[in-house]
């Protein structure tokens, strides 16, 4: 996916940033992100060979940092249903 994303800083920059992936749950047992669309973003920044990834949800019509820990768990077993190829749970746009 090589398309980019315009992000607005809490200063008001606007910072251009890749989007890796968008996606949202359809999985009941997740309940504090169903159906909420989520991204993952490029930060350009390497961590050892990894590359560094910020993900954010949808709230309020804006996307924003998910910090609630519950919605954040909730993420990180849809990512895994996406890396296993289980997109019908994962809803990969």
């Amino acid at each position: 996916m090589d398309e980019k994303v315009i992000l607005v800083t809490p200063s008001g920059e606007k910072v251009e940033k890749k989007l890796v992936c968008f996606f949202k749950s359809l999985d009941d047992d997740r309940p504090n992100i169903k159906n909420i669309p989520i991204m993952a973003i490029d930060t350009g920044v390497l961590n050892g060979s990894n590359y560094v990834l910020e993900f954010f949800w949808e709230q309020n019509g804006m996307f924003q940092p998910i910090h609630d820990e519950a919605a954040w768990n909730e993420v990180k077993k849809t990512i895994i249903d996406i890396i296993n190829g289980n997109t019908e749970v994962a809803g990969v746009i």
